[in-house]
């Protein structure tokens, strides 16, 4: 049986600790004393703090975001965004051919930017249904700031989406299967 995408999201977080820890690189950000994370780690050095993704402990979840948008979200949408606290993570795709795309996963730094994401899709979908495309949901950024990464809410499929035009290539069947094929860098 296959595993859900919390699981594999989960999966990939631990192979990202891992690969930090093997070369004891842990991932840097500014340190902002307004905006705390629960991924911070120890004290701020230089203005800089390490951190790495923290499971989400808030009673959160795109109930409202489905609400907002008149439709029910494909359950992996919700297991994606809701279930941890991350900064967006650099990582490359590999597609069942070998070939490697760099991304950069969406995730929400604390319950603020959960919030500002929470946003963010729904106007996204909005502009998707004014543009006559399927709704779908944006969970990685590309190299080209024309393409997303994104989950087709009715198929739960993950697509290579061009900004305003729609599907470019299928990734993935679903959000667990393109999880899966995540590497750390």
């Amino acid at each position: 049986m296959s595993q859900s995408s919390l699981e594999q999201l989960s999966a990939f977080f631990q192979r990202c600790e891992a690969h930090w820890a093997e070369r004891n690189q842990w991932p840097e950000v500014e340190y902002d004393q307004q905006w705390p994370s629960p991924c911070q780690r120890g004290a701020p050095i230089d203005g800089m703090i390490t951190w790495q993704p923290a499971v989400n402990s808030d009673t959160v979840n795109f109930d409202n975001v489905a609400k907002a948008l008149d439709c029910q979200l494909h359950p992996s949408i919700n297991d994606f965004f809701s279930s941890w606290y991350s900064d967006p993570l650099a990582c490359r795709f590999i597609n069942q051919q070998g070939d490697a795309m760099a991304l950069t996963l969406v995730q929400a730094w604390n319950l603020e930017d959960y919030q500002r994401l929470q946003e963010n899709v729904i106007a996204h979908v909005l502009m998707q249904r004014r543009l006559k495309l399927p709704d779908t949901v944006f969970i990685a950024s590309c190299e080209d700031e024309m393409q997303i990464v994104s989950v087709v809410n009715d198929s739960g499929e993950v697509i290579l989406e061009q900004l305003g035009k729609g599907a470019v290539a299928t990734l993935a069947p679903s959000l667990a299967e393109f999880l899966d094929q995540l590497q750390p860098v």
